[in-house]
């Protein structure tokens, strides 16, 4: 298959005269392995440009996709054109340089933990650690809880919606998020003040309203990241390039397939996509005491990176 991203990479490529990567795509296990062979193909460079397109993903498997990128690169240039939300913003976090687009759409990095059974009615699948932590906050706010014991039983409280051992998983998550942001940051900021660091961190970790709070370039910037704005060409060849993006996955243009793309992982002479297929599970005979049935059980949701290079 030909790479379909290939005039707008080499564009991009031409204009800023580094390799480009581009990574649209969730970050998981499998796109790392993805992104590593394409990597492995472009061999060690003095820089690299790594156009970044996700809605998040795994905080180790970021971590260690950071990681990976320095190991080919001794300087990281990250361009977001559109959303780098979640996992992707911490992995923004470790570029040398950040250079966003007006429609760049950054987030909050607190974690999030799913429940592993079935939860109750009233009680969300997803909780973020920020949540549990601004609880007492609430309550001091919104109900006057200022006494001691008055807090001690709203501990309690919260300690029988929500189990002990899983409240201490929470801050465990939350300190390891940090801890990776602190390492992660260091690429952008070497010689950034501890505390410089961390008060960046506090405000993506637990400084805003919520984890679906879109972090516009502007803020970015203010809280003293290295980050450049596109210029106007850089602007319009990122537009480009994720409108190409856009045209390979049936899902943004309004279409429905049994198989489709979901993903996408290029270079110049590079491109892997990532498919979704729903596989039919055959139909079995089921043989009741009286009668002859015949039933369905359903269909698997196969994903899986077919790689063309």
């Amino acid at each position: 298959m030909k790479n379909p991203l290939s005039s707008q990479i080499a564009e991009l490529q031409s204009l800023r005269g580094v390799p480009v990567i581009v990574y649209s795509a969730s970050i998981n296990d499998e796109s790392v392995d993805v992104l590593y062979e394409c990597l492995r193909k472009l061999g060690q460079q003095e820089q690299l440009n790594f156009v970044l397109l996700t809605s998040g993903g795994e905080v180790t498997t970021t971590h260690q996709l950071a990681l990976l990128l320095h190991e080919y690169t001794h300087h990281l240039t990250i361009l977001v054109p559109h959303t780098a939300r979640s996992a992707g913003t911490l992995l923004c976090l470790c570029a040398n340089e950040l250079v966003l687009g007006p429609m760049a759409k950054l987030g909050p990095i607190d974690p999030h933990v799913g429940a592993v059974s079935p939860s109750a009615h009233d009680t969300p699948s997803m909780i973020s650690a920020t949540d549990i932590y601004t609880f007492r906050k609430m309550a001091e706010d919104w109900f006057g809880v200022t006494r001691k014991k008055d807090r001690l039983q709203v501990l309690a409280l919260l300690a029988q919606r929500i189990f002990p051992a899983t409240l201490s998983s929470f801050y465990r998550f939350d300190q390891q998020i940090r801890h990776i942001a602190h390492e992660l940051l260091v690429y952008q900021m070497p010689n950034a003040e501890i505390e410089t660091r961390k008060r960046i961190i506090d405000q993506l970790a637990g400084g805003q309203y919520g984890h679906d709070y879109i972090i516009s370039r502007g803020e970015i910037r203010n809280l003293g990241l290295n980050v450049r704005f596109a210029s106007s060409k850089e602007e319009q060849l990122l537009w480009e390039l994720l409108l190409a993006c856009r045209g390979q996955i049936p899902s943004y243009l309004g279409l429905v397939e049994k198989e489709e793309t979901i993903g996408l992982i290029a270079s110049e002479g590079f491109f892997a996509r990532q498919i979704q297929d729903w596989i039919d599970l055959p139909i079995r005979k089921r043989a009741d005491s009286e009668t002859e049935s015949l039933t369905q059980s359903g269909r698997i949701n196969d994903v899986h990176w077919e790689i063309n290079s």
